[in-house]
């Protein structure tokens, strides 16, 4: 019997510790919730400063962590692979730009808000049209150089 008793108590405060423990572990965190029109879209919600402010800020926090997790993850990645990872998060981006077009509208200068890290600020940079642009470039000084000498002519 008091053996039973015991493993009724285990089952009974095991739980209880996990759920406490998991619990804990998200404190300090709020989520954040962006407003969307019935088509999916960003709506800016001219009334809530503060919360377009929040919403702002996670999705910096988000893009973020996001680029610093892969370099952890990926320690040898180069700055095109930084770029095509951080780039395949559109939804991402586009909430980004549409929440920062929304807090700029309101008065509240971004910068001073929230930033994108450095290393994210260089990996965006990156261009996407590595040889191609070179190649594009290069094509149109040689045209430039054709059709001047034929205009000489």
């Amino acid at each position: 019997m008091i053996i039973l008793s015991s493993w009724k108590n285990w089952l009974v405060i095991t739980p209880l510790v996990l759920l406490l423990s998991f619990s804990t572990v998200g404190i300090g965190r709020t989520s954040v919730y962006a407003e969307f029109d019935s088509a999916g879209n960003y709506v800016c919600n001219p009334f809530k400063g503060e919360l377009e402010t929040n919403i702002f800020i996670s999705v910096v926090n988000q893009i973020n962590e996001k680029l610093e997790f892969y370099k952890r993850s990926y320690p040898n990645s180069t700055e095109q692979e930084q770029h095509d990872f951080i780039m395949k998060y559109q939804n991402t981006w586009q909430l980004y730009n549409k929440s920062k077009a929304c807090i700029e509208a309101l008065g509240i200068n971004s910068d001073k808000t929230a930033s994108l890290n450095e290393d994210v600020k260089q990996v965006i940079a990156v261009p996407e049209f590595n040889m191609l642009g070179i190649v594009a470039l290069s094509i149109a000084v040689c045209l430039s150089v054709v059709i001047s000498r034929i205009r000489l002519k």
